[in-house]
């Protein structure tokens, strides 16, 4: 009995860990040269590069509409973007993997976030992305900060995005 205790309290124990988010930055030099030279198209056609948010936090965010903790943390971006306007931005990158082109407008067109909804696969793919959500914060100075993998619920996420926002405020 007390070897069924463990086990399952070890199996819990483990999916919990892996549910929230894992911050790993080892990215390559060619990884990180590649997230501060992506070019980034939104759904109207315009292109962007990090440049364009300079002196702000920039929060690349993968993500698709079948993922439960992507949509879940929005609202949570959507406050953060809200409460430091000149500090912080999130660019919505659907990498494209399963959603259409149809099913992204449709999302945007239903929700009523101030994102910079973009695509990008080729970024996704040179950063061997392997589950979403994951995120990239770029510095306001547009060099790279750090990634995640996973999500920790829509008040940790705040928090911590908080936290990396306001580091940065100069």
């Amino acid at each position: 009995m007390l070897k069924y205790f463990l086990t399952l309290f070890l199996l819990l124990a483990f999916s919990t860990v892996s549910a929230v988010a894992q911050n790993n930055s080892s990215l390559t030099e060619q990884q990180i040269s590649a997230v501060e030279n992506a070019v980034f198209t939104d759904w109207d056609g315009n292109e962007f590069t990090l440049a364009d948010f300079a002196g702000k936090t920039v929060l690349i965010d993968f993500w698709e509409t079948w993922c439960g903790p992507c949509i879940a943390v929005m609202p949570t971006l959507q406050q953060l973007q809200d409460d430091f306007p000149d500090n912080f931005v999130v660019l919505a990158v659907s990498p494209g993997w399963s959603d259409t082109e149809e099913v992204v407008r449709r999302f945007i067109s239903q929700n009523d976030y101030e994102f910079v909804f973009v695509h990008n696969n080729e970024l996704a793919s040179k950063l061997e992305i392997r589950g979403i959500p994951y995120k990239v914060y770029v510095q306001p100075d547009g060099s790279f900060y750090k990634t995640e993998q996973g999500s920790s619920g829509p008040a940790r996420e705040y928090q911590s995005i908080k936290t990396v926002i306001q580091s940065q405020i100069q």
